[in-house]
């Protein structure tokens, strides 16, 4: 991988999705919705102008059913039910997965690598088009372990019966930037600004539920030999902290 160097280079959606639906199907249905104290109230309104409370939605998102009978109350509890199932299943997958025998220390670990996003410096200096990527993927492609895979990152460690015997158990995330940083410069011995290379990678599983980062900077003309460092790092946390954990196959 070569570079060309030239001047010196210097609280949850769901929950928010659900407030505003409620909040609009209560103005359609002559129900209102009003905000004190950080709560927003819904109640219908009568001809008379009566307003008697419904359900009130906590600022943590906690609702108090007022009136069981009334249909948007009913609409709330249907709703709130409904994400307490799927939240319950979810959590009796994980358990029942973290209770099953784990992996061998010499099974294989199936990792998604997805490439790396460069800054705009890194894709100035990068060439050939590629290169970052291409030399990452080389320090995986001889590891007796950890076997690469083309999968979706966001599914990884899911463990649910595999479509394929390659689905992925751990998802890297990468990016590659290039900055400007103190250090000592080797011909002078005094400190001074460098242009440095930066890897930085975020290491998920479902299977164990965990998240890691490792970052590895250097030199931008030693960038090879930081890839590697960075790479070592990467797999250090699959095997060693990640695969004791993973279910067996």
């Amino acid at each position: 991988m070569s570079l060309k160097l030239s001047r010196p280079m210097a609280t949850p959606s769901f929950l928010c999705i659900t407030v505003l639906c409620f909040a609009l199907t209560a103005c359609v249905g002559g129900h209102y919705t009003s905000k004190s104290n950080e709560e927003n109230k819904v109640y219908p309104v009568d001809e008379q102008g009566t307003k008697t409370i419904v359900h009130t939605i906590g600022p943590n998102g906690q609702t108090t059913i007022h009136d069981t009978q009334d249909p948007i109350a009913k609409q709330q509890v249907v709703a709130e039910e409904m994400t307490e199932q799927v939240r319950a299943r979810k959590a009796a997958s994980l358990e029942a997965l973290s209770a099953a025998p784990k992996r061998q220390p010499e099974d294989p670990i199936y990792v998604s690598l997805a490439p790396p996003v460069l800054d705009g410096k890194m894709q100035q200096v990068e060439n050939p088009k590629g290169a970052v990527a291409q030399q990452i993927r080389n320090e995986f492609a001889s590891d007796p372990i950890i076997k690469l895979v083309t999968g979706n990152p966001n599914t990884a460690g899911l463990r649910k019966p595999r479509a394929t015997p390659f689905s992925a158990d751990v998802a890297v995330s990468s990016k590659v930037s290039v900055k400007e940083v103190y250090g000592l410069n080797r011909q002078t011995g005094k400190l001074g600004k460098v242009v440095a290379v930066v890897f930085e990678a975020t290491i998920t599983s479902q299977i164990p539920p965990s998240s890691y980062t490792v970052s590895e900077s250097g030199h931008i003309l030693q960038n090879v030999e930081v890839s590697k460092r960075f790479a070592k790092q990467v797999k250090q946390v699959i095997v060693e902290k990640i695969g004791p954990g993973i279910p067996a196959n």
